[in-house]
């Protein structure tokens, strides 16, 4: 159109500077607290969703463990660190375990459950630094 109108020469298009800034992304790297923490998130909220009634939910503790281990790991506190990492590890088995006991012999509760329990097993189990499964 400017072209058209006479404001710019066929020269002055014969090279053209693209801005190709990216904008930044609210996404965090998945660590193995936040993982842990997600997959008891996860857990409780399909429970609630199917009437599963669990011993305990242990969502505050899970929600403190997740912010002290992001803490101790950027103080570099590893000893401390490892030890919220070792309990948010705990409470996962044990509400997976929970929730395999009150699943037993009902079929259409165990397949809702099988993908999300078999992540959560997956998190659990995962190590540092793992390649593959």
């Amino acid at each position: 159109m400017a072209h058209e109108a006479g404001a710019l020469r066929g020269q002055d298009l014969k090279r053209v500077t693209v801005d190709t800034t990216v904008q930044p992304k609210a996404i965090t790297f998945p660590t193995d607290a936040k993982l842990l923490h997600a997959a008891i998130k996860g857990l409780n909220r399909l429970a609630r969703k199917h009437g599963v009634r669990l011993r305990q939910s242990y969502l505050r503790i899970a929600k403190a463990a997740a912010m002290m281990a992001g803490r101790y790991a950027h103080a570099k506190q590893i000893k401390r660190h490892q030890r919220q990492l070792r309990i948010l590890r705990s409470r996962l088995g044990r509400i997976i375990r929970d929730i395999r006991r009150k699943l037993e012999g009902q079929t259409v509760l165990e397949n809702a459950f099988a993908l999300p329990l078999g992540r959560a097993l997956q998190i659990r189990s995962q190590q540092q630094r793992q390649r593959g499964w």
